[in-house]
């Protein structure tokens, strides 16, 4: 048994050892100059979250533009609930003359539920879907700003241009 001892045990050279006695003076130093107030430690470096939405951003075409524009997803997540009018589906149904027609009744594609007349809906203006206001809000909370059926741009096309958005 004393072989094997003797055979493992190694010795480390006296540069370990007074590195690992600097690393620790080092350490007390800084803990007491930041206790006096003279020392700020530097702040931690923080791990960016890639699906932080302030963090993320969608390069928009708009046609008044050569150029790509970089827009904060928050920022058009604001405006497609701003701009996408909430109605009843009575109104729209009432517009599109399908108010007779039990038998195709509408199914909103984001929850799979069937619309009811008195329901408040988000009709899309550039591709005429239909969803639940609350879906299509929760669709856009998750920073969507996409259609969920034919994946069009959500934002309403600017009233005098001939051009539609276009996101890269």
């Amino acid at each position: 048994m004393g072989f094997l001892f003797h055979a493992i045990k190694i010795k480390l050279p006296a540069l370990f050892t007074s590195l690992d006695i600097l690393t620790h003076l080092r350490f007390l130093f800084t803990i007491a100059l930041t206790r006096l107030g003279i020392y700020k430690p530097p702040p931690e470096q923080q791990q960016e979250d890639p699906n932080s939405r302030e963090n993320n951003y969608i390069f928009i075409l708009d046609g008044s533009s050569p150029s790509l524009v970089p827009i904060p997803v928050h920022t058009v997540t604001a405006a497609i609930k701003k701009k996408v009018p909430i109605i009843q589906y009575r109104d729209c149904a009432q517009r599109l003359g399908e108010m007779g027609s039990d038998s195709d009744q509408m199914v909103c594609t984001v929850c799979l539920e069937c619309v009811g007349l008195s329901d408040e809906i988000r009709e899309l203006s550039n591709c005429s879907h239909v969803f639940h206001r609350d879906c299509l809000d929760a669709w856009v909370d998750e920073g969507q700003v996409t259609c969920p059926m034919c994946r069009s741009i959500l934002l309403p096309r600017p009233p005098n241009s001939k051009y539609a958005f276009r996101i890269m």
